[in-house]
């Protein structure tokens, strides 16, 4: 029963559908939308499957990235999320994502216009370096 289950998590990973992912556009209207709410842009960046037909590693990787979805500051920032092995315009990433973008899963957290970092998390959080990470963005929009 337990192989089952695995299985048919590593079946439903495989058929998940493709989203538009990341272009220019949608950077533009989440930062046009940062703007007028007052909030801050979240880039998420998942992390891909290293070794996709090891049950263990799907589980591992999809709770990485389950633990990061839940230290996102939602009600501080619009998030913009970079699936696993996208590649298609990320040259258009603002400067200061792209260089710390190199490690997944993370969350990168930038000013409205995309000029400077001013929080980062990476790894699996726990609540307590989720809270921190929290309080570490709310700080900055003064809250």
């Amino acid at each position: 029963m337990k192989i089952a289950c695995l299985l048919l998590i590593a079946l439903s990973a495989t058929l998940a559908p493709v989203s538009a992912g990341f272009n220019e556009k949608r950077l533009e209207s989440e930062k046009k939308s940062a703007v007028e709410k007052g909030k801050l842009i979240a880039f998420f960046f998942e992390q891909a499957y290293y070794d996709p037909n090891c049950p263990k590693c799907i589980q591992d990787v999809n709770a990485n990235n389950s633990a990061m979805k839940k230290a996102l500051p939602r009600k501080y920032v619009n998030v913009i999320t970079i699936e696993a092995g996208e590649t298609k315009g990320l040259d258009k990433l603002p400067e200061c994502v792209r260089e710390g973008a190199k490690s997944a899963p993370k969350i990168i957290v930038t000013d409205a216009a995309c000029e400077k970092v001013v929080a980062s998390i990476s790894g699996r959080p726990d609540r307590k370096k989720a809270d921190e990470f929290e309080k570490q963005v709310a700080a900055e929009l003064g809250k």
